[in-house]
């Protein structure tokens, strides 16, 4: 990144404090929009508790518990839709189906069927699973016919097809659809904790301080929410450009 590049991000986070201290001014109320700088202070008070670690490893366990999940699936089916079409057709419906489920009704479904704990992981997983399913299904068509002929015409394995000429080829695709399914499945772990309410769980405690018209924590969570977001997507970017 250039240095006018981080001049021009540094002047929108100035600007963005500037604009959310004229606000709370005009406002002046805690309660409906707190201080930038009463939130940053909760923020620090929260991170110097023993309990908020614990909730962030239970929402951190949960996002990569769905992810891993998710990605194992939608690799699996999305492999095989993409070498046999039939196969394609017969998943379309479902896969459709599952991505025009609405969130929110999603969570409330999974809350009567399973536990509080699992929620928010099945809700997620079934939220991302249509974006890695289709970038490995897109990624496999898009594969050179020439060499899948030539593996053909070599009796190559299908195992080793799938190793040394597919894999290689939908890793860009896989990639970027790490990149897009990441911060979405961090969301909704946060939604579905909302809903759900497990004993331990970052969105447990955005819940807790909405209840109690604690806005100061409310919005201190959700930055913290917004900083762990950042921290994995741009840990998933330095591997892509990797």
């Amino acid at each position: 990144m250039n240095n006018k590049k981080i001049i021009y991000i540094l002047f929108g986070i100035i600007i963005f404090i500037l604009l959310w201290c004229f606000i709370s001014i005009k406002i002046n109320s805690e309660i409906i929009f707190p201080n930038i700088f009463t939130i940053i202070k909760k923020l620090g008070d929260i991170v110097l508790e023993k309990s908020f670690y614990k909730d962030l490893m239970y929402s951190i366990v949960r996002v990569f518990a769905a992810f891993i999940l998710s990605f194992l699936s939608a690799f699996l089916f999305g492999v095989l839709s993409g070498i046999f079409l039939p196969l394609r057709y017969i998943l379309m419906p479902i896969i459709n189906f599952i991505r025009t489920i609405p969130t929110i009704p999603l969570i409330l479904v999974a809350v009567i069927w399973f536990d509080n704990d699992t929620v928010p992981i099945f809700v997620s997983m079934l939220v991302i699973f249509p974006i890695i399913y289709d970038a490995i299904t897109n990624g496999i068509i898009n594969v050179d016919k020439n060499l899948i002929e030539m593996s053909l015409s070599y009796n190559v394995s299908l195992k080793n097809q799938i190793i040394n000429l597919y894999i290689p080829y939908i890793k860009p695709y896989v990639l970027t659809a790490l990149s897009q399914s990441m911060g979405i499945t961090w969301k909704s772990i946060l939604a579905a904790e909302i809903l759900a309410l497990p004993s331990f769980g970052i969105g447990s405690r955005l819940y807790e301080s909405h209840l109690y018209l604690d806005t100061v924590s409310l919005f201190a969570y959700s930055l913290i929410a917004v900083i762990f977001n950042a921290v994995l997507e741009i840990i998933i970017r330095i591997t892509h450009d990797r």
